[in-house]
């Protein structure tokens, strides 16, 4: 059909998109708009998972490179890594609605999608953009948070792991042990894509999230054992962050028969870790020692200005990709409540378990299910590592949102349940 007989027969679109249509070899296609990649269409008959998700293309295929390109990518990036296309065709979208859309192609009918849907499997191929600069600055925003952080480590909560040990290592085994395991299981369950599951995994292995400890507060728990269990969890992360998703994330790859998306460098994550926790703590602590009174002084300012960061920088990091956001955010929201809540039930059963005061119970979940996910997003936007990762983005930035609402409402229910008078700290 023409483009007239398309108009006479369903009306005027509600919007049209200007596009081009690159085929390559095997029958793979490639949607540009605007200078992006907006689609990826892979023959059917070469969709076997464990090639398509691996990260890599075999050289025996024509064309199989197409595997590697990205939704959001460059138009001149795509053409580097799978080279200039068999044809490339004009061609537009015409939008009816949300789930209604006609294709054209040199002016012709060329295909139509009646029940349009967006899947988890197409967040597999998103990648997110972040400027240079908006990495530089996610990069000092993180290095702040844990300067100020490590502001509040003193010596003496070291010391707690000696004197009352039990609730300090139920809360770090409740964290850099059995989150990661039990998020292990539950990808195992709900079947995620891959980058779904590496997001999920990735948010497990982070340490604790900068906020545990006001949260603690309004909870009426251990504020002592929380601001312990961030010192201790901070100096662990350095080594456990990396160590747990390379774990984890091998274990998830070789059990469900898919090969992991991205092919992380291990040096290069425990380096760029270091860089993120190790420097800025090892500053904070010896400015805390060095410096008490000023220490004492800034302590509140950089905590709010910490909060007030990490808030901004999650909003950066949607902000640029808003439109996948808003197109996509819908599939994982279910996912990242469920996972969040995992983290919280963990923590408390874990503690409970220990059989650890009603104060310390609440304290170990907190801390267990308030991770930082800002941590999480640097390693993801880092191009040597995850380069924008749909799926680990996405549940990594709105874990970021979530997790402090989840944890205002658990601490504001726990602050309205009174604790006996004996429970002292």
């Amino acid at each position: 059909m023409s483009a007239a007989e398309v108009l006479s027969e369903v009306g005027e679109p509600k919007e049209k998109i200007i596009l081009q249509r690159w085929f390559y070899e095997q029958q793979n296609q490639v949607v540009v708009s605007e200078g992006y990649i907006t689609d990826i269409r892979l023959n059917p008959e070469l969709k076997d998972k464990s090639i398509r998700f691996s990260g890599k293309h075999n050289k025996n295929i024509p064309g199989d490179e197409v595997r590697l390109l990205r939704i959001g990518m460059q138009a001149d990036k795509a053409l580097e890594i799978a080279g200039q296309p068999l044809r490339i065709q004009d061609g537009e979208d015409w939008i009816y609605s949300s789930r209604q859309r006609i294709e054209m192609m040199d002016g012709e009918f060329y295909r139509a999608d009646i029940h349009l849907k967006a899947s988890l499997e197409t967040l597999d191929w998103v990648r997110l953009n972040f400027s240079p600069g908006g990495l530089l600055v996610m990069n000092i925003t993180i290095a702040f948070i844990m300067f100020g952080v490590a502001l509040g480590i003193k010596l003496r909560h070291f010391k707690m792991l000696i004197s009352k040990p039990k609730p300090v290592i139920l809360g770090v085994v409740s964290q850099f042990i059995a989150l990661p395991a039990l998020t292990f299981l539950l990808v195992l369950i709900i079947r995620p894509t891959p980058s779904v599951a590496m997001g999920m995994i990735l948010v497990a292995a982070c340490p604790g999230g900068n906020v545990s400890n006001f949260l603690t507060s309004i909870a009426k728990g251990n504020v002592a054992l929380s601001v312990t269990l961030t010192a201790i969890a901070t100096i662990v992360a350095v080594f456990m962050t990396p160590f747990n998703f390379a774990f984890w994330g091998k274990l998830y790859s070789d059990a469900s028969n898919l090969v992991i998306p991205i092919s992380i460098d291990p040096v290069e994550m425990l380096t760029t870790v270091v860089i993120l926790l190790g420097i800025p703590v090892i500053l904070g602590i010896g400015f805390a020692n060095r410096f008490p009174n000023a220490t004492q002084r800034i302590m509140k300012p950089v905590r709010i200005i910490s909060m007030t960061l990490f808030l901004g920088f999650v909003v950066a990091a949607l902000s640029s990709n808003f439109n996948y956001f808003l197109k996509y955010i819908h599939l994982i929201i279910l996912i990242v409540l469920a996972h969040n809540a995992l983290a919280l039930l963990a923590g408390f059963s874990i503690a409970s378990l220990g059989r650890t005061s009603r104060r310390d119970r609440r304290t170990i979940s907190i801390e267990t299910g308030i991770q930082n996910s800002g941590l999480g997003l640097v390693l993801i936007f880092n191009p040597r590592l995850f380069d924008g990762a749909g799926g680990m983005a996405f549940i990594a930035a709105w874990w970021g949102i979530w997790h402090i609402i989840s944890g205002i409402i658990m601490s504001y229910f726990w602050s309205k349940r009174p604790l006996p008078e004996l429970e002292t700290e």
